[in-house]
């Protein structure tokens, strides 16, 4: 259910943002029986309209269970691409892995941003237990008793809980006064579609270069999501070059990776960075997604982790719920931190790893492609890797369990 305006409204969960994780999340609650609404600051995608945006997601096969039990993925898969294998490579060396390892048929789907959230939005406007106020412009947020409330320009919200889905430089985490611990890069990522030059046979494939990691995940119709992550002003100076100027130093860098590869869209750059909320909830909110976590592009993890905190957050909710719990409570939500900032925190872990040896001197990445080959050489590493890579380890949420 839309609306475009609103004086006050009451739900059971307010969430801020309404991005994939913040959509996901008000599906599944309303799924569970709680109301909810959604504050978004852009605009409704329109019919048909991509526009310039370049984004594309690869969603591990743990994380689209999520999306086959809120009963979106026959929507879904018309655009999706599969994943069945990845390789890296280092300067010398490298890794593969089938989705076989992991007995699985995929390791995963690609998504572009201008597929999935339309199908997210089409199942909001159907959900008569989800109000979605878009564009919404959220001027504060407060946390009290027995609510919360998040004031827009439109009007405010009162919820029992207040959930921030509403990215790196979130809202509700400043006004909950939740720490926002890490660093900056200095590296940019760029984003861009290209068409290959021959097909990509559905393998996810990345290559360490010296300034940073390439990735080349597959697309529909032999395209690929290029994320290319370089030192912060070489990104810049290639976001500054027409379309053919960013083609030849393409080819420059990684022209046998990627031979003959054009761009048949708009670019996009974001920074790079390492940041993790203290903690994922306080008295009466809690966050989710990028609002919680950021970390390092290179695994392509950012949206994985942000859909286990929506699938984890709903399990918490209802468990509290079911006890007769006080939803908002820090006490109903405290096992949400731990549960999630452990997973984080590890992934983190990795991902930093890989990007200090790969960025390293020369005799140090030599070492580390030979490292990863000959851990490549293992099956049981390979099938661990496969299931990583799949968001298939740890404690999952109801949601992505098999079954």
């Amino acid at each position: 259910m839309a609306a475009a305006r609103t004086k006050t409204l009451r739900a059971d969960v307010a969430i801020a943002g309404g991005g994939p994780v913040g959509l996901t999340l008000a599906l599944a609650l309303a799924r569970r029986g709680y109301s909810t609404v959604v504050a978004d600051a852009a605009a409704p995608p329109k019919p048909g309209k991509s526009g310039a945006d370049s984004r594309a997601y690869f969603i591990a096969y743990g994380c689209w269970r999520i999306f086959k039990a809120l009963e979106l993925e026959d929507a879904l898969l018309a655009n999706a691409e599969p994943v069945t294998s990845v390789e890296a490579e280092g300067r010398i060396g490298g890794i593969s892995f089938l989705a076989d390892e992991c007995s699985e048929p995929v390791l995963g789907y690609m998504v572009e941003s201008a597929n999935l959230l339309p199908v997210l939005h089409n199942a909001v406007k159907a959900e008569t237990s989800v109000t979605l106020i878009a564009p919404a412009k959220i001027e504060s947020v407060a946390f009290g008793d027995p609510d919360a409330v998040l004031q827009l320009a439109s009007g405010e919200v009162r919820a029992s809980l207040v959930i921030g889905c509403d990215g790196a430089k979130s809202i509700v985490r400043k006004a909950a006064g939740l720490r926002w611990e890490g660093w900056d890069y200095d590296a940019k990522a760029i984003s861009a579609t290209v068409k290959l030059s021959k097909p990509h046979n559905s393998s996810a494939r990345q290559v360490f270069l010296p300034g940073g990691p390439l990735a080349v995940l597959p697309l529909k119709g032999d395209r690929a999501n290029l994320i290319w992550t370089e030192r912060a002003a070489v990104a810049d100076a290639l976001m500054a070059l027409d379309d053919r100027g960013f083609e030849a130093e393409l080819a420059k860098s990684a022209g046998d990776f990627v031979p003959g590869a054009k761009l048949s869209g708009g670019r996009h750059v974001f920074p790079v960075s390492l940041r993790v909320a203290d903690k994922f909830h306080g008295p009466r909110v809690a966050l989710a997604g990028d609002s919680a976590h950021v970390i390092h592009p290179l695994g392509g993890q950012g949206l994985n982790l942000g859909l286990k905190d929506a699938a984890a957050l709903v399990d918490v909710i209802a468990e509290a719920g079911r006890a007769g719990l006080d939803i908002g409570g820090p006490s109903s939500l405290e096992p949400y931190t731990r549960w999630r900032r452990t997973d984080v925190m590890s992934a983190a872990a990795a991902m930093e790893a890989f990007a200090r040896v790969f960025s390293g001197p020369l005799p140090v990445r030599l070492v580390a492609g030979l490292a990863m080959q000959a851990a490549g050489s293992v099956r049981e590493a390979r099938k661990l890797f496969a299931r990583e890579a799949g968001g298939d380890l740890g404690e999952l949420p109801s949601l992505m369990r098999a079954g």
